[in-house]
């Protein structure tokens, strides 16, 4: 079972959950959600390739769907993705909030 990505989709969900219920702005612009998911994918991509190939971590391939890109399955890509979007939507939810 691909317990990864279920957590992910969960996660996904509870993030467009908020973002909708509290109707925030995250992003200015497209340019604005280009970099920041660039940087992310960036800097997450290295550090994973980094500890994989000194044997820091792996991915129990029981827990994943299969499909890999390079050394990482595709959930991995959709990790930095999805946390990414669910922090942003809580402290903007909680930043709101707080203001109000």
């Amino acid at each position: 079972m691909p317990e990864y990505a279920l957590i992910l989709l969960f996660l996904l969900f509870v993030a467009i959950f908020l973002h909708r219920l509290n109707k925030i702005t995250i992003f200015g612009s497209k340019l604005h959600v280009f970099v920041f998911y660039s940087i992310a994918l960036l800097f997450g991509i290295t550090w994973d390739y980094f500890a994989i190939s000194r044997g820091h971590w792996s991915f129990g391939e029981k827990f994943l769907l299969g499909p890999k890109i390079g050394l990482l399955p595709i959930e991995e890509y959709a990790f930095f993705i999805v946390v990414a979007y669910f922090v942003l939507v809580v402290y903007k939810s909680i930043e709101k909030h707080l203001k109000n």
